[in-house]
């Protein structure tokens, strides 16, 4: 997971005293996936990621509130985190309204990817033809 902040402060000095709003997932492939495919199926991010909205973390016990915050606020990483923990984790974020990242992806990939691709690729063109 890419965090914003922490490379602001890293790379320029700048201190970001707010919550992001915003995270990146870089998606790495053990494979190369050709193009011709990439551009009319996007990869499935689910089975990698999960993702919930946490709300009431006082309905937790306290040892796992307590990981949660940490992980939440950077002061833990997932490798910090002893596997039973990230298990109660994952049970109380799969009782939430979880995001689904493989709809998200396929509602935008014809906009975001298939035709960039086709345009740089001389497929299709988007150029306006004058009469």
């Amino acid at each position: 997971m890419y965090d914003k902040k922490m490379e602001l402060l890293q790379r320029r000095g700048v201190r970001i005293e707010d919550e992001l709003t915003r995270f990146e997932i870089v998606y790495k492939p053990d494979e190369k996936i050709p193009m011709s495919v990439l551009v009319q199926f996007p990869p499935q991010f689910d089975r990698l990621y999960l993702c919930s909205q946490v709300v009431e973390l006082e309905q937790m016990k306290p040892k796992l509130q307590q990981r949660v915050n940490g992980l939440m606020s950077g002061e833990l990483e997932q490798k910090q985190v002893t596997g039973y923990y990230r298990r109660e984790i994952e049970k109380q974020m799969r009782q939430r309204p979880i995001l689904d990242f493989d709809r998200v992806a396929e509602e935008q990939w014809e906009d975001i990817i298939t035709i960039p691709c086709a345009i740089l690729g001389g497929v299709v063109s988007k150029v306006p033809v004058a009469l």
